[in-house]
């Protein structure tokens, strides 16, 4: 079993512990409605747009330095950024939808809620807490379930990032026809990076998509040796949470897009 069927299986204890349905009591309503569509942003610059996130942990790491993430979210604000990616996993990753509740409303930025979603109410928390886009990973959805989550989503005026990992799961995200398409860099059964896995990925992508390049970006050289993949933007965390001065770092990767 890997991480993440691990990570799986315990969304669908929660779901059956009835963890969601608390959270839907719980939380309150925010409007976010005036936020830009992320989506808007890609079309209207000729540079990468930078989605950074916010996170505690994983699995594959040990604690991030401490930051106060206000700061964080006004700081990758100031500095270029198009969204902001909140982990809202607490057992692995350390987040939660209370701590994306509480960032959404400091920043003018869309807030995705990075989190595993296998069923309809976590989406509708997603969208209690403030989300503007919430993750589907290809790989642990069936056909039918990622037509349904993905129509679902829409229908509540969120936009959905659909994340493959290979060649076979970016086909399957075509039968889907969304709007941004996530290329994960991670080897999901051995949990390591390659950010040159987006090239491979996107060696015969098709038009009509946006593409984003997520995990283990670490500097400029990386995103210089995948822009000319014809990506349109990139979800970066770890770097960003390990920097000490995010106003040079953070506009350097956002680098001009190529059109292939």
């Amino acid at each position: 079993m890997t991480i993440l069927d691990e990570i799986v299986l315990y969304k669908k204890d929660l779901i059956e512990q009835g963890y969601y349905e608390d959270k839907l009591k719980t939380l309150k309503d925010i409007d976010i409605s005036h936020k830009t569509s992320f989506e808007t942003q890609i079309e209207d610059s000729d540079c990468l747009a930078v989605i950074a996130e916010i996170k505690s942990k994983s699995p594959t790491l040990n604690e991030l330095p401490g930051r106060d993430l206000v700061q964080q979210v006004k700081d990758y604000e100031a500095y270029g950024a198009n969204a902001v990616s909140i982990l809202t996993d607490e057992q692995y990753f350390g987040g939660s939808y209370e701590r994306l509740q509480s960032l959404t409303v400091q920043t003018e930025l869309p807030v995705l809620c990075k989190d595993f979603v296998v069923d309809k109410v976590q989406i509708d928390v997603a969208k209690k807490a403030g989300a503007s886009i919430i993750l589907l990973i290809v790989n642990v959805l069936s056909d039918e379930q990622l037509k349904e989550l993905y129509q679902y989503a829409t229908s509540l005026n969120l936009e959905v990032l659909v994340e493959v990992h290979d060649k076979e799961e970016l086909a399957r995200a075509y039968d889907l026809n969304p709007q941004i398409i996530g290329v994960n860099n991670r080897d999901l059964k051995k949990f390591v990076t390659d950010v040159l896995h987006t090239n491979e990925i996107l060696e015969n992508k098709k038009d009509g998509f946006y593409y984003i390049s997520e995990s283990g970006i670490r500097d400029k050289e990386d995103v210089a040796n995948i822009v000319a993949s014809g990506i349109d933007g990139l979800l970066i965390g770890e770097s960003l949470m390990k920097c000490d001065d995010l106003s040079q770092f953070l506009p350097g990767l956002k680098m001009t897009k190529v059109t292939r």
